[in-house]
């Protein structure tokens, strides 16, 4: 998995300003630049694993990280990704995990979540706990999108502005069970009845609460990965450390490098 991004420099770098999506290759050991994009359509991020792309919103972009790539995100109404369908099924375990970087000072502000009705089923990103910034993943367990029927995972007390983070949710289907890990350490755990699924597809960079979008993302988002597992704590560090033997392989992945 280290060669895929996943090594202790695969975190975010401060979002460059360039939208070229056709690196030079790394010599020898790259023969074919990778494309973050489908060819010939610059707006739909290619699935490195499953057939799922991801529409960009127009201020939703992507750029250089290095080598790399990232979708940048001004935080407004029209910095959004949306797949073409739904890409998890929260009725079953899962992990979701992203590399991210945030330049907002305040707000909620969501890197991933799924939905497009009246709420979301989740969605992992920042919102204020206490009043102060914190990573959070929130569950919503009924159909109504009510804040009594949501379940939430917080990690508080660490920096986010702008600081490169990387963020796995996992859901244990046979636990009943979220948790959030940051860089690779456990924040919390929270029992949940289940998870209520959502009409609609993933969405990047915002989330629907009560049919109204919320949470436009502001930063920087790259190696997005979906499993259709819960990962364990020791599988969390070792993500996080490009050491994960054997590695699992996503259901679907974007902005790889």
């Amino acid at each position: 998995m280290s060669g895929r991004g996943d090594s202790p420099d695969g975190t975010n770098a401060k979002p460059s300003t360039s939208t070229s999506a056709t690196p030079e290759p790394e010599g020898s050991k790259s023969p074919t630049a990778y494309t973050a994009t489908v060819a010939g359509d610059d707006t739909l991020l290619r699935d490195s694993y499953g057939q799922t792309g991801i529409r960009l919103g127009s201020d939703l972009r992507v750029s250089a990280l290095g080598k790399r790539f990232q979708v940048v995100g001004r935080g407004n109404g029209n910095s959004w990704g949306q797949s073409a369908e739904p890409v998890v099924d929260v009725t079953k375990s899962f992990t979701v995990t992203a590399r991210v970087y945030s330049s907002a000072t305040k707000g909620s502000r969501i890197a991933i979540s799924q939905g497009d009705g009246e709420s979301y089923s989740f969605e992992l990103g920042v919102n204020e706990v206490n009043g102060k910034q914190a990573w959070i993943f929130r569950v919503q367990t009924g159909d109504k999108g009510a804040e009594a029927t949501t379940r939430t995972v917080a990690a508080e007390g660490l920096t986010i502005l702008k600081t490169p983070t990387l963020l796995m949710a996992t859901y244990d289907a046979e636990k009943k069970a979220i948790a959030l890990y940051v860089d690779g350490k456990k924040a919390g755990e929270t029992p949940v009845p289940g998870i209520w699924q959502a009409p609609g597809p993933m969405q990047l960079g915002r989330s629907r609460h009560h049919d109204i979008w919320t949470g436009p993302w502001q930063g920087g988002l790259h190696n997005i990965r979906v499993y259709d597992s819960a990962f364990t704590e020791e599988q969390a560090a070792g993500y996080k450390e490009g050491k994960l033997s054997p590695a699992p392989k996503p259901a679907h992945a974007w902005l790889l490098t």
